[in-house]
């Protein structure tokens, strides 16, 4: 059985960014921010100089490399997402290691567990006393290889190089302070989850990996029974084609109250047998569509479970977006105020949508194309 360590780290109840993400970060935020960022840089350019990794490195990985650690510290429910693709690709070429991941928030764990090849989540403990005590665990498993897939986390940078594994990956930099063994050039893609594979490809050799892309959870039985009950709870024994949807996206990236309405208009004269499913965050239950049913779910995995049942998604660039591209989802992302570059749902049928492109009518015309178009099972 997998374990994971539990952790309260203060993000929001639906796995997604607090309120106070620095997307909008104004005034003195935004010149603190700027301030740290570049007193980080500085520091991280003279580490760099001294002991670091400005070139790349690629080449072979040793000789019975069976125990790797992934390090992912952040919260977002979208970034952990983004590892899924890398681990993937990893299980898929290194059939038999064992992939452990620490991450921050145990909520994530659930989603990670049941990928191929994965074995204990780690999640990172809370106070001086705990981080030590997890960091004597951690070098006791006498990892091969320790794996930073984020090209500007220090948090990722300090755990990898206290982790002890004899060998170290990630990407090559002017600000690279950690001496790698494996280093990747500046990632040719903008897109996260798509860097973690270019890490893999371009700092081994030797090794065959297949690369895998898309996003991917896959709830087990038991997330899939209490979906079922979520499921049956908000709609009964629906057998028509049912639309989910997510409003509460932060900041400028949320979409106005006013759009919801004329994209539910524009929805219900192209495909009027579909229901409407909105996706709240826990707590809220009360739908902000006339006639659409609505579920709140705290559980992710559970969530995902209940996603794959929809024939369609659209929300803007958020955790659940990304969730449900995970799923298997066809996804409609409006994309406000971030860019798809960096941020597209990536699964099977996923569109993106930006400006001009971002209006009601465009966007329910893609759920229509989503929903008549042959549904494609599985990932790849």
């Amino acid at each position: 059985m997998r374990h994971h360590s539990q952790a309260n780290l203060g993000v929001n109840d639906s796995g997604m960014p607090d309120k106070h993400s620095t997307v909008n970060a104004t005034g003195w935020a935004a010149r603190i921010k700027r301030w740290r960022r570049n007193n980080r840089r500085r520091l991280n350019d003279l580490l760099t100089r001294l002991t670091g990794t400005p070139t790349p490195r690629r080449r072979p990985l040793a000789t019975g490399t069976r125990r790797i650690l992934v390090v992912r510290l952040n919260k977002r429910l979208g970034n952990i997402l983004f590892l899924t693709p890398m681990l993937r690709t990893l299980a898929a070429g290194l059939p038999t290691a064992r992939i452990d991941v620490l991450i921050q928030d145990a909520r994530q764990a659930a989603l990670l567990e049941s990928l191929p090849g994965v074995g204990r989540i780690w999640v990172q403990q809370r106070g001086l006393w705990g981080l030590l005590g997890q960091l004597r665990t951690l070098r006791a498993q006498h990892y091969d290889l320790a794996i930073d897939p984020s090209g500007n986390s220090t948090s990722n940078r300090l755990a990898v190089a206290l982790s002890g594994a004899r060998q170290r990956m990630g990407f090559a930099g002017r600000s690279q302070w950690l001496r790698l063994t494996h280093a990747a050039p500046r990632p040719r893609s903008r897109h996260q989850a798509e860097q973690g594979v270019e890490l893999l490809l371009d700092s081994v050799t030797g090794t065959d990996f297949q690369r895998l892309d898309t996003l991917a959870v896959f709830p087990d039985e038991r997330a899939q029974a209490e979906a079922s009950r979520h499921w049956r709870r908000a709609l009964g024994d629906e057998t028509t084609p049912v639309v989910g949807f997510f409003t509460a996206a932060t900041g400028r990236k949320q979409m106005p109250a006013d759009w919801w309405h004329r994209w539910q208009n524009a929805l219900q004269t192209r495909l009027p047998g579909a229901r409407l499913l909105q996706i709240c965050p826990p707590g809220q239950t009360d739908s902000a569509l006339p006639g659409a049913a609505s579920v709140a779910i705290a559980e992710l995995d559970v969530l995902a479970a209940l996603l794959s049942r929809l024939q369609a998604f659209v929300a803007a660039d958020s955790g659940p977006m990304h969730l449900a591209a995970a799923a298997g989802v066809p996804v409609v992302g409006l994309f406000r105020a971030t860019q798809p570059a960096r941020y597209a749902p990536l699964g099977h049928d996923c569109t993106s949508l930006t400006e001009p492109e971002l209006d009601a009518e465009r966007a329910a015309g893609a759920v229509v194309e989503a929903v008549v178009r042959p549904r494609r099972r599985g990932v790849a």
